[in-house]
């Protein structure tokens, strides 16, 4: 099986003739969230399976029948009767990622700094990104029909990804919010009651929100939207929250997909994607409401992050093994001792634990 190797003539080139600036021009930073909220687990290495199980002991059902008096001859239990609890597992098989760079001696030899560690970064930054991607097809796929809605600025919500007719409105989260409350869900943070410093703002106890940065703009434009701004100074938050509404705590990403052309209704002409194919086709986007261990996610041997990052930052990386080999590792596979190289590799699983506590909004976004 062949392989592209990274060379000095093609993706590394030598400065060579150039007057090399100090360090390197810095690429795209993408916000990663979906490692936010999640509950996080660690299966054992060496413990003899490929998969785990979360364990859930359901609510008994409200006793409100009155015991009577205990009369007569005394039995076993005397008379009283017992429940058996119910008890819900949710499994995952674990599965291997990775990704890897060829090299050769030349990189190293002809470049001014070490190319391999920042190649290194680079692998490192694409393990987060690439993980965080696993887990939003994971939690996108398990969300129940039930707990999905499309948005078309009426009540009851639009039927299906082709008949979506609007971008976000606070109808759409105030349904899933309210989804949420009947279903008991566990919100994240409590009631801000605001400070005595001027401009501040209270907030009511809220879940977490993932949207795209295309759906921020929208949301930021709801009645009764309050900004980070107004009560970060008081409050904890999260990592890239913008700004909360309708009980909801939102972030944002630009690694969200976007089903693109994908609606038919004609009345869609302010929506991006519609204006450049007649008005008939406008791009969707998803956007994630959930409470308290509404996910989570497993690595082998060694626990993921629990909260927002982003790219590059050495802080809160996932839990990835990242691996060098130098040129001359491979025995007689590199006779002259030429070939390197870097790869990162992670055992991860992803799974919604309890689908009545995360669900998902299906919108257009303004075409600004």
């Amino acid at each position: 099986m062949a392989a592209t190797v990274s060379t000095l003539t093609s993706n590394v080139t030598a400065p060579v003739n150039f007057v090399l600036m100090k360090g390197l021009l810095s690429a795209a930073r993408k916000k990663l969230p979906f490692f936010n909220g999640s509950l996080p687990g660690s299966l054992e290495k060496s413990g003899g399976s490929m998969s785990v199980k979360w364990r859930r002991i359901e609510n008994l059902t409200a006793a409100t029948t009155a015991l009577s008096e205990i009369t007569g001859t005394a039995a076993a239990f005397l008379g009283r009767n017992a429940v058996q609890p119910t008890i819900t597992d949710v499994t995952k098989a674990i599965a291997k990622y990775g990704n890897a760079i060829l090299t050769t001696e030349e990189i190293d030899l002809f470049n001014v700094n070490s190319k391999a560690a920042q190649l290194m970064d680079t692998l490192g930054a694409n393990a987060g990104e690439s993980l965080n991607l696993l887990v939003e097809s994971a939690i996108s796929a398990d969300v129940v029909a039930g707990m999905t809605r499309f948005a078309n600025g009426s009540a009851g919500g639009a039927a299906s990804v082709s008949t979506i007719t609007r971008e976000i409105t606070l109808t759409d989260i105030k349904f899933m919010v309210n989804k949420l409350n009947r279903n008991s869900a566990r919100v994240f943070t409590p009631v801000g009651y605001g400070s005595t410093n001027i401009g501040t703002s209270p907030v009511r106890s809220s879940y977490y929100g993932i949207c795209h940065v295309d759906v921020e703009e929208d949301i930021r434009g709801l009645s009764g939207f309050i900004p980070v701004e107004q009560y970060g100074g008081y409050t904890e938050t999260m990592p890239f929250e913008f700004g909360t509404v309708g009980g909801v705590r939102f972030c944002s990403t630009e690694i969200i997909p976007v089903s693109t052309n994908v609606t038919s209704s004609s009345a869609t002409g302010w929506l991006r994607g519609a204006q450049s194919s007649g008005g008939t086709n406008a791009d969707v986007y998803t956007t994630y409401i959930y409470g308290k261990e509404a996910f989570g996610t497993v690595g082998l041997g060694n626990m993921h992050a629990t909260s927002s990052y982003e790219m590059y930052d050495p802080k809160t990386p996932p839990a990835v093994e990242l691996i060098y080999h130098k040129p001359g590792s491979s025995g007689i596979y590199d006779m002259f001792n030429e070939m390197g190289s870097i790869a990162w590799k992670s055992w991860f699983a992803a799974k919604v634990l309890n689908t009545d506590w995360i669900g998902k909004i299906r919108s257009g976004s303004t075409n600004l």
